[in-house]
Order: C-alpha cells, then structure tokens, then sequence
C-alpha cells in the first residue's frame, strides 16, 4: 500500500500541472500546449529579392469574408518579404478541418499580381495550422 501512495501522488501533481493548459473553446475541453502559432507566406522575385507589395488581399473561400488583420507581435522581427496570414489570435475564422485562403498581392513595382491558395485549418484545434499550400510567392 505504501508504494501506490507515491504513484498516486505523482498521478495527481501530474494532472494538476497539466490543468493549466487546458483550454475551453466551446469544443470540449483539451490540453494544449503554450506555444503561439503564426502563419505566414514570402513574397520575392525570382532574384530572390523582395518586391514592395500592393494590394495584399487574404480571403477565407468557405465564409467569403476577407481574413482578419492580424497584428504584428512586438519584439519579433520576421524575415523580409515575409507577409502575416494568420495567428492563434484568429483561430476561429476557420474550421476544425481547414478552409481554402485565396491569397493575392502584386508586385509595385511591375503591377504583376500573384495568387496562391492555402489550407488553413482552426476551429477546434489548439492551433492554426498550414495544412497545404506553397511556402513562398515568386513574382516573374
């Protein structure tokens, strides 16, 4: 008996410490971790520059609605050319099991647009999340 005590103390430290994480979403409640989940895409040319953007347009192909600006943490500086998409901030403006976000922006300098269309998925999930789509935009 003495050596299950133990056990069972660790068991309940353990949940306990756990506890914290768990969050209620209206999706029942799960234990996530405390990381923060960004997701963005690059824009550059094909000499590996990046152009001046105009135009950026990102919109959600199941609700119709253009995303919600995200704002740009402080203290972290992304890499140039690099344009926000999305954060955990706004994981509700998807579905569990992802939606399309055709994204488009052109290039300033040549008025030449791109469009490239990514799966993003949220709702119920701790975290946004790429599920598909290029990593990068390249201007010709």
């Amino acid at each position: 008996m003495t050596k299950k005590v133990p056990l069972l103390l660790l068991l309940i430290a353990c949940f306990s410490a756990c506890s914290g994480n768990k969050q209620k979403n209206g999706c029942g409640v799960q234990t996530c971790t405390a990381q923060y989940a960004y997701i963005g895409i690059l824009f550059e040319d094909q000499q590996n520059k990046f152009p001046p953007l105009k135009d950026v347009t990102m919109l959600n192909l199941r609700t119709h609605k253009p995303l919600t600006p995200v704002k740009y943490p402080p203290n972290i500086d992304f890499v140039a050319g690099f344009t926000l998409i999305t954060s955990d901030d706004n994981i509700k403006d998807f579905s569990t099991d992802g939606d399309d976000v055709k994204i488009s922006a052109t290039n300033s300098e040549t008025n030449q647009t791109k469009t490239a269309i990514l799966k993003i998925a949220g709702g119920c999930g701790c975290h946004v999340s790429k599920k598909s789509g290029p990593d990068s935009i390249v201007f010709d």
